[in-house]
């Protein structure tokens, strides 16, 4: 009985390990250019911004039809949100936009 509650338990923590390994933040490249609108925040609000093919971004592939990257990085400003300074930190974007960057 011993043996298999050992088993359990080392399942269960590998299993637990491979989960969290998944969802660290890779680095994604543009495959092609790719226009959408994000919150700048400020005086501008929302602007249009281009992709250009090559970009390099880090994000997270949850599996989904979209892929989760950073755009900006967090300050003071995004702490209190929502106000008129706030700026969009993550963007998701369809999956066939982007590819791993080995």
């Amino acid at each position: 009985m011993k043996k298999k509650i050992y088993f359990l338990i080392l399942a269960l923590g590998i299993l637990g390990c491979s989960a969290d390994e998944d969802k660290a933040p890779k680095d994604f490249e543009f495959t092609t250019e790719y226009t959408t609108q994000i919150t700048v925040g400020g005086f501008v609000g929302v602007s249009n911004r281009t992709f250009k093919t090559g970009e390099t971004f880090k994000g997270t592939d949850n599996g989904k039809e979209t892929i989760e990257i950073r755009i900006a990085e967090h300050s003071k400003l995004n702490n209190d949100c929502p106000n008129s300074w706030c700026y969009q930190e993550m963007l998701n974007v369809p999956r066939e936009y982007l590819k791993l960057k080995e």
